[in-house]
């Protein structure tokens, strides 16, 4: 079996081996055993690699995938080059990791998680923030728990004029106006702006955003209120 994609953790397993989780275009993601890969001459222990794109051969055993061969399709040379790209790459593997289901095919999770690599590695570091909240609101929308920012959630009002209190619900996922809000409801309060804003994140690709004019304290509203909306979905 060939399948490409590009690793998610690598464990160490026995005496010699690697458990890789490997996020593949064709089957989601998996686990694959590779046999003496911690052997200093190793052959399979090149392929045991963060941020490189993969294209590898695999066998099914009782238990698990066993990886025998493959080869590099693109390295992601650049993310080493930065820790500030490092952690927030790493933050999205592990999300990925931990949010994914097993042999689930996810080809727009894919998509995007491969388009997301290639910019970290491509972009200057001071747009890493806006690619990770891009990534983090459209992965949540592509898993199915995609924001409700433009109306509000209860009464499904169209918000109004830019003074109009509005807050975020991130139990429920969505933006309420102040009359449907409750004290007992797990929010913060956001500005229109603010919803703009996710929109933009939510909806327009990696290369309008690149160029997009924002402003850092939208950014950083953006970001917790994402990383907030995210741990209500675990």
């Amino acid at each position: 079996m060939i399948l490409k994609g590009f690793i998610l953790s690598i464990e160490n397993f026995g005496e010699n081996d690697l458990n890789l989780i490997f996020f593949s275009e064709e089957k989601g993601k998996i686990k694959i055993l590779v046999r003496g890969a911690r052997k200093p001459k190793a052959k399979l222990r090149g392929l045991c690699q963060f941020f490189v794109f993969l294209k590898l051969s695999l066998v099914r055993g009782k238990k698990n995938f066993h990886l025998i061969g493959g080869e590099e399709i693109k390295t992601f040379k650049n993310i080493f080059k930065s820790f500030h790209k490092l952690k927030e790459t790493y933050f999205i593997l592990k999300t990925l990791d931990n949010f994914s289901p097993f042999l689930k095919k996810e080809p727009k999770i894919f998509a995007l998680s491969l388009k997301t690599l290639e910019k970290i590695n491509s972009l200057s570091q001071e747009k890493i923030d806006l690619l990770k909240g891009a990534f983090l609101i459209k992965f949540l929308a592509f898993s199915g728990w995609k924001p409700v920012l433009d109306k509000c959630l209860i009464c499904q009002n169209h918000f109004l004029g830019p003074k109009e209190k509005i807050f975020f619900n991130f139990k429920e996922g969505g933006a309420i106006c102040a009359h449907c809000f409750k004290k007992e409801m797990p929010v913060d309060q956001v500005s229109k702006e603010d919803l703009v804003f996710l929109k933009n994140l939510l909806f327009k690709d990696f290369d309008f955003l690149a160029k997009y004019p924002f402003k850092e304290e939208n950014l950083k509203i953006a970001r917790e209120m994402i990383e907030k909306f995210l741990i209500w979905r675990k």
